[in-house]
């Protein structure tokens, strides 16, 4: 996994910290997809309460106990990239994407997030920090719940 402070494309500016985390998963793109875009898979690594209408200009909601977050659908290419942006309310708006790569055996999975230019300067750090401590759990219950899961 990484973290890095450098500058992908939908970022405030030079100086806006960011979030990358990435995992392999033992699973075919299609199958990591459905995880990333299906409110029930959703459930079961990212949020217990989780709504997502996957089409761009759709609507996302994650719910998990006191902590809430509300946004739109950016990109979808499917079993390649998903992105939206989000934000709890009260606070600045963060854009994450997923990218899928296809490799021997699985998949990688990469997740950035990054403040958008709507985040408060003063927010923008402080959620990017605890955007890096939160990545890092959820796609490793995202691996575990690949690895087992149902195949129809």
């Amino acid at each position: 996994m990484k973290l890095r402070n450098e500058a992908p494309a939908k970022q405030a500016d030079e100086k806006t910290p960011w979030v990358e985390r990435e995992t392999l998963v033992e699973a075919s793109p299609d199958e990591v997809w459905e995880a990333l875009t299906d409110e029930d898979r959703l459930e079961e690594w990212l949020a217990p309460d989780v709504e997502l209408d996957p089409t761009e200009g759709g609507e996302i909601a994650v719910r998990d106990g006191d902590d809430e977050r509300f946004g739109t659908v950016e990109t979808v290419e499917e079993a390649e990239r998903f992105a939206f942006t989000w934000s709890r309310p009260g606070e600045g708006e963060s854009f994450v994407e997923f990218t899928i790569e296809a490799l021997p055996g699985g998949s990688r999975v990469t997740v950035v997030e990054t403040p958008t230019r709507s985040a408060p300067r003063d927010t923008a750090a402080g959620s990017t920090a605890m955007a890096a401590g939160g990545w890092g759990p959820r796609l490793a219950r995202l691996q575990r719940s690949m690895r087992f899961a149902l195949v129809a």
